[in-house]
């Protein structure tokens, strides 16, 4: 059996989150796929960041100090603005510090072009990238044509067609890419009160991403009876890890991608070369 290990946003639960450094800790410890997610700067570059906006809990400013809340739209910035800001740490005593007590910060780390770890990612290790839009918030990205046709261009013009799958909650993001760049493989993700396999199935998807929390042995099932892939995120604890290989998904999605091989390791699972 083979397990398609995914470092979420890197290696999360370990280093800042989509940064160089947090992939670089993803390869190092051995991972199959990096999971991260990419928005589009005002001048157009793809870079890669979760929130449609600089999240406060995670940004400081040029004069050091925590951004405040609502922080600056990605969409809204240029690239060269948005190197202004350091995404190297966590607000210390916010909920999302609890949450990730073992991250290291790395002070002046910066938010990087997807075109940048193209550059830096050694070996065949796939990307799995996240387009972050939502229908609900129009005005705070570009349509899902032209921020898919983005992403596709930086997909193509780094060579990594054939290593990328392209993932969205939006699937007109994904609807895109099947129709003009059906070289790149696609991925359904659904939050949990989504967690329907026959809607992606309907929607003509092969690889469904649900909240491991929202996934259910009868739906699992269904998956399978439909032929899609299932890849589950975010399973972090040990208990769902061991969990999710007794289910033998096809994925597991990690912020604590060493978690996942050690538990692969004890069963004799494949592991990915570390690099």
């Amino acid at each position: 059996m083979s397990v398609d290990l995914q470092g979420h946003r890197g290696a999360r639960g370990l280093v800042p989150e989509n940064t160089l450094p947090s992939f670089m800790q993803a390869l190092a410890i051995g991972v199959s796929t990096l999971e991260l997610d990419v928005g589009v700067t005002r001048d157009g570059v793809v870079v890669i960041h979760h929130d449609r906006s600089l999240n406060p809990d995670l940004a400081r400013g040029p004069d050091g100090e925590w951004i405040r809340p609502p922080g600056p739209r990605i969409h809204d910035l240029s690239f060269i603005e948005l190197q202004r800001y350091d995404v190297g740490r966590i607000r210390p005593g916010s909920e999302y510090a609890e949450r990730f007590p073992h991250q290291r910060p790395i002070d002046g780390t910066r938010v990087p072009r997807l075109s940048e770890l193209f550059a830096k990612a050694k070996g065949e290790v796939r990307f799995n990238i996240e387009t972050k839009i939502d229908p609900r918030a129009p005005h705070e990205t570009l349509p899902p044509e032209p921020f898919a046709r983005a992403l596709i261009d930086e997909v193509r013009k780094a060579g990594m067609a054939a290593r990328t799958t392209i993932q969205s909650f939006d699937w007109r993001t994904l609807e895109v890419v099947e129709r003009e760049a059906p070289e790149i493989a696609t991925s359904y993700l659904t939050a949990a009160k989504d967690s329907e396999p026959a809607k992606v199935h309907a929607a003509g998807g092969r690889t469904w991403s649900p909240d491991f929390r929202a996934l259910s042995a009868g739906k699992l099932a269904a998956a399978r009876d439909l032929g899609l892939k299932v890849i589950a995120w975010t399973v972090n604890e040990p208990p769902d890890i061991a969990r999710a290989l007794d289910t033998k998904l096809d994925g597991i999605i990690s912020d604590y991608p060493d978690r996942v091989r050690a538990e692969m390791a004890e069963r004799g699972l494949p592991l990915p070369p570390a690099l």
